[in-house]
C-alpha cells in the first residue's frame, strides 16, 4: 500500500514495519524505567507520536494496539 505526498510516494507498509520496531523499543523503555521518570515520559511521548503517525498513514490510531483478548490478557469475567 502506498500514498502520495507532495514529495513522492510514501511506502506505507514499509514505514509501518519500521514504526512497529520503534514502538517496541519505546515500550521496553517505559516498562523498565521508573514510572514518571524522564525516560518513562520520553518513551510515552514516542509512543504517542508513533500512534499519531500510524493514524495519518492508516486512519487508525490503534493500528499497533492489540485487543486484550488477542494479547492473552484476561479482561475479567463476562457480564
Amino acid at each position: 500500500m502506498s500514498q502520495r505526498s507532495k514529495r513522492r510516494v510514501i511506502h506505507t507498509d514499509q514505514a509501518l514495519g519500521r514504526l512497529k520496531e520503534g514502538r517496541a523499543g519505546a515500550i521496553q523503555v517505559s516498562t523498565e524505567a521508573k514510572i514518571g521518570s524522564p525516560e518513562y515520559r520520553a518513551a510515552q511521548d514516542v509512543l504517542d507520536a508513533i500512534d499519531a503517525l500510524a493514524e495519518k498513514l492508516t486512519g487508525n490510531r490503534e493500528h499497533f494496539v492489540k485487543p486484550l483478548a488477542r494479547a492473552g490478557i484476561w479482561a475479567g469475567p463476562s457480564r
